[in-house]
């Protein structure tokens, strides 16, 4: 950062990243080479992050204003351990863009999700990721194990919006995958029905 919080985003490292991306290599390994070459955690971050096509907002956003204290905990050498906990924290999830369709299926899979009356860390990490980088089905197998709170939720707006969004999601090639979406919108129409 300059003196004034902005950050200063070394081009020359951006263009390592996308060179060291494109052989290809995962963000977690081109993290961990460019670190422990520069020793810049917070720049190779950005680097990598930036070379992925994740804007520079989102960037600031994952980051956080203790990113520099949080890559501090990290030793020189710990570089592949820290690009791992990066990638767990969901610093690389590049944004994916929706089509119409797919953007109606998110918009259920929230109301799903605001109707559950509350929801623990974990699930709403990966609901997050999911929905960021458009893992849609994913979301949606994901929301159909959990449940909606007895006193805070709303099991009816729930299963409701869940069994739309199953509807909306196009059937994979995948048969074991159609076959799991299948047996899943079966259980959420049966759950909707009894909430109703």
């Amino acid at each position: 950062m300059d003196g004034g919080g902005a950050v200063v985003v070394d081009e020359a490292l951006v263009a390592q990243a996308r060179d060291l991306l494109a052989e290809p290599a995962d963000p977690v390994a081109v993290f961990a080479v460019l670190a422990a070459r520069t020793g810049d955690g917070p720049g190779s971050v950005w680097a990598v992050c930036l070379a992925l096509g994740i804007p520079a907002a989102a960037v600031a956003r994952r980051l956080g204003s203790s990113s520099e204290e949080l890559l501090g905990e990290f030793a020189p050498g710990e570089e592949t351990e820290l690009g791992e906990f990066l990638e767990l924290l969901g610093c690389f999830d590049v944004p994916r863009s929706l089509d119409a369709r797919e953007a109606e299926v998110l918009a259920l899979l929230n109301a799903a999700r605001r109707a559950l009356g509350g929801v623990g860390s974990g699930v709403a990490h990966s609901l997050h990721r999911k929905f960021v980088t458009g893992e849609l089905t994913s979301a949606f197998l994901l929301l159909a194990r959990v449940r909606p709170r007895p006193q805070r939720g709303d099991a009816a707006a729930f299963w409701e919006a869940l069994v739309a969004a199953g509807a909306l999601l196009p059937v994979p090639e995948d048969g074991e995958t159609a076959e799991r979406i299948a047996q899943t919108l079966a259980q959420c129409r049966e759950r909707a029905a009894e909430a109703s």
